[in-house]
C-alpha cells in the first residue's frame, strides 16, 4: 500500500515511475472532465472510472481483493477511510475473481487504516486487501476516481 497527495507527485520515489505517469495522466484528465463514468486511458490494460459514492460504517463495509488490476483510489471530494493489511485473507467469503476481479472477506489480519482528503490518494497492489469506503464518523458523500492498472501493465517495467 502506498499512500499520497497529488500535489507532490514527483517526489513518491518508492512507487514505479511508470505507476506515476499514469496517475498523472488521470490527475490531468479528471481536472477537466470529473463527470461521473468510466474512460479509458490503455485499453483494458489501463482505464478509471469517477463515482459519487456515501461511505458507510464500518459494519457495512466489506473488505476485498483484486488478481488482475492495481486499484488506485483518489478522492476528489469529501473524506475517506480505508482499512487495509498486508497479509493476504485467511480465506475468501465471496469470490467474483473471474467475472469481476473482486472477492470478499470478513476474515481479514492484522487491518490498519488511514483517512484520505481531497487529492490524496492510494495505492493497492494486486492480492492486498483493503476496505473501501468507511466513515470518518457519520457516513458522507465522497466523489472519487478509481484507476485499475492491470498488473501484465506494468510487469515489464516495474515491479509494485
Amino acid at each position: 500500500m502506498y499512500r499520497g497527495n497529488l500535489c507532490s507527485l514527483e517526489s513518491y520515489r518508492h512507487i514505479p515511475y511508470p505507476l506515476i505517469e499514469l496517475i498523472q495522466v488521470v490527475k490531468r484528465k479528471i481536472q477537466s472532465n470529473s463527470t461521473v463514468g468510466t474512460y479509458s486511458v490503455i485499453g483494458d490494460d489501463v482505464f478509471y472510472f469517477i463515482v459519487d459514492d456515501k461511505t458507510k460504517n464500518f459494519s457495512e463495509t466489506k473488505s476485498e481483493i483484486h488478481q488482475r488490476y492495481i486499484d488506485v483510489q483518489i478522492v476528489m471530494e469529501g473524506e475517506e477511510m480505508y482499512g487495509y493489511s498486508q497479509s493476504p485473507f485467511n480465506s475468501i467469503d465471496e469470490d467474483f475473481i473471474a467475472d469481476k476481479d473482486v472477492a470478499f472477506s470478513k476474515d481479514i489480519v492484522d487491518e490498519q487504516f488511514a483517512t484520505l482528503y481531497k487529492d490524496d490518494f492510494i495505492i493497492f497492489n494486486t492480492e492486498q486487501p483493503h476496505r473501501p469506503l468507511v466513515a470518518t464518523s457519520e457516513p458522507a458523500s465522497v466523489k472519487k476516481a478509481v484507476i485499475k492498472v492491470s498488473k501484465e501493465y506494468l510487469i515489464n517495467d516495474a515491479e509494485v
